[in-house]
């Protein structure tokens, strides 16, 4: 392994993804779910500083990993109405900002051991987030208009499917790049 820091912290990210998922489908288990939930992110921001340490670039990903904690925190107290809203916007945003901090750093660091096919994955992964992310921002601005809330509902109930290819998407990415680092 030519970056072992890099690869241990993208597996913890993986692990950190699936503890996620596993809480989320356990949320309905009391205590256990929302244990997950919260290890979840705490996995990805050690994975993140983990992988720093053979990779500068990562240490952006770090800082916007915290921002979405920081953000999903407010958004836990106040998170009603217009300023829900608005907080479920912002962290769209960063999560955007923290795969495409992850995808484009480990894709240079994929290039750079003649991993091209794996590397560019990343970027599929993140065209296919930066374009759900816009639409759902749109589709979440609308949907304060009457009579158009209705239409960007079924836009972003689709945007949403798309979004759900591109999360897989990112799982296997983060996966096969801790292998291959």
């Amino acid at each position: 392994m030519r970056y072992p820091n890099a690869a241990q912290g993208l597996r913890m990210m993986f692990f950190g993804q699936i503890l996620m998922i596993v809480g989320v489908l356990l949320a309905w288990v009391p205590l256990v779910g929302a244990l997950l939930i919260i290890a979840a992110p705490i996995a990805e921001l050690v994975g993140v500083y983990k992988a720093g340490a053979d990779d500068e670039n990562y240490r952006g990903a770090l800082v916007f990993v915290a921002l979405v904690l920081m953000v999903n925190f407010i958004s836990g107290f106040k998170g009603e109405g217009f300023l829900g809203s608005i907080l479920d916007m912002v962290s769209e945003v960063l999560n955007l900002m923290v795969v495409f901090s992850v995808c484009n750093t480990t894709s240079n660091l994929l290039h750079s051991i003649g991993q091209e096919e794996l590397s560019q994955r990343g970027g599929t992964v993140i065209k296919i987030y930066a374009a759900c992310t816009v639409i759902s921002i749109v589709c979440q601005a609308l949907g304060f208009i009457p009579i158009i809330n209705i239409a960007a509902a079924l836009v972003l109930a689709v945007s949403s499917i798309v979004q759900l290819v591109g999360y897989v998407m990112y799982l296997l990415f983060l996966n096969g790049s801790g292998k291959a680092l």
